[in-house]
């Protein structure tokens, strides 16, 4: 029985983490396709083996209300890695969730310059994806 519990704790988690990856992914892919905004996507793979060892995804964010729900995005999931955010001047702020996963870790980061996110004047989403060697 407790191995069952265990069992089903573990999928939990294991699920959550994956929905917290996904929303932000879906997002900054979803309004990439838009064309509202600057793009870019880089793989870098083992030059002996051809596997991807690492994907960084940038997202110039340049409206204020695309920049606040990318907050929103970020603070609903913050509770599915390690959150950070740190504030400089009352007007530089940048959000960090680091998730660690089996096969991959993830880094997600938020930046823009504001004294809030509708009111932002610039804004950047980060996306840092590292493959685990087998």
């Amino acid at each position: 029985m407790k191995q069952r519990l265990l069992i089903l704790l573990t999928l939990t988690f294991a699920t959550l983490t994956a929905t917290a990856q996904n929303r932000i992914d879906r997002f900054v892919d979803n309004e990439s396709t838009l064309g509202r905004s600057k793009y870019t996507s880089v793989v870098e793979r083992n030059p002996d083996t051809r596997e991807v060892t690492r994907v960084v995804k940038v997202r110039e964010l340049t409206k204020g209300i695309d920049i606040s729900k990318c907050k929103e995005t970020f603070e609903a999931e913050r509770a599915t890695g390690r959150f950070t955010h740190k504030e400089e001047d009352g007007e530089r702020h940048t959000l960090i969730l680091a998730v660690e996963g089996e096969q991959r870790n993830r880094i997600y980061m938020l930046q823009y310059t504001g004294q809030n996110p509708m009111q932002a004047r610039d804004g950047k989403v980060t996306i840092v994806i590292r493959m685990k060697n087998k």
